[in-house]
């Protein structure tokens, strides 16, 4: 049975415990760091890496979590992806990354068979379908 101490508010003291919230603290670094990387280069998915990162702290640092949560330029992809809402900008620029995709592919796999060649292009369009009519329009990014 793990110990606590009422100074330690509940929290074990277990030398796992405290591996395992420094091993989630760390990946959630890491994942914040893919996620401002994201969020300032186009093409490179932000969000995602914000939304594991937010996973992480809360198991391993409410603090951390928390700052995460009310930053100004952060926090809005948090609030939007929790919403299951999208920007127009962002729409936009996931139907263009993925049409190029599928162009590329197209031009220089030849996707193999007719056959590979409408099941690619089918796929474009069933993600084209998801991205315009289930997923929320959200006017602008709250900051």
């Amino acid at each position: 049975m793990p110990r606590t101490d009422g100074a330690d508010r509940g929290r074990t003291t277990r030398f796992g415990d405290r591996a395992k919230r420094r091993l989630f603290v760390a990946l959630g670094l890491v994942c914040l760091a893919f996620g401002v990387v994201g969020v300032i280069v186009p093409g490179l998915p932000g969000t995602i890496f914000l939304l594991a990162a937010s996973y992480l702290f809360v198991r391993s640092s409410p603090r951390l979590d928390r700052w995460l949560r009310e930053h100004p330029r952060l926090g809005p992809y948090l609030r939007l992806a929790q919403r299951g809402a999208m920007t127009r900008r962002a729409k936009v620029a996931s139907l263009l990354a993925m049409w190029t995709g599928i162009f590329v592919s197209l031009q220089y796999t030849g996707a193999g068979t007719p056959a590979g060649r409408l099941t690619l292009i089918g796929l474009g369009l069933i993600g084209t379908g998801v991205i315009l009519f289930r997923i929320r329009t959200s006017p602008a990014v709250e900051r």
